[in-house]
């Protein structure tokens, strides 16, 4: 290979590499989207266990927070006080369009998620 083959395609890896990354998720969004998908009316006492651990983390960010808050609070339905932060946290364009997305569901849940939106939640567990 070429000087110059190998200099235009080590951008191209980098680029092609940094999008991969960027459209995975946080390790806490995993462990959410994990939890979500498998909720029944509320979370375990383990699973709060989880979201106490996220809340605490200090790389965790504000909206993640916000979700973990959310999730850790579910009880059939998103409690009333989470349902204007989960709302910002959809309208919040710095925040990732999982993490908007995941405020999304958790405001929309009743009792479990929907098969779509488990379909949403396991493509957030990869």
């Amino acid at each position: 290979m070429t000087i110059k083959k190998l200099l235009f395609s080590l951008p191209l890896l980098c680029l092609i590499c940094g999008a991969q990354l960027a459209l995975a998720g946080t390790q806490a969004v995993r462990d959410m989207a994990g939890i979500l998908a498998h909720l029944e009316h509320r979370p375990s006492g383990a699973e709060k266990g989880t979201l106490k651990a996220i809340i605490d983390n200090k790389a965790t960010t504000a909206q993640e927070r916000v979700l973990a808050t959310a999730i850790t609070n579910f009880e059939h339905a998103a409690a009333d006080a989470d349902k204007p932060k989960l709302k910002q946290v959809m309208s919040d364009a710095s925040a990732p369009a999982e993490v908007r997305e995941m405020a999304g569901i958790i405001l929309d849940m009743s009792h479990h998620p929907s098969g779509s939106e488990k379909d949403k939640l396991q493509k957030m567990m990869k």
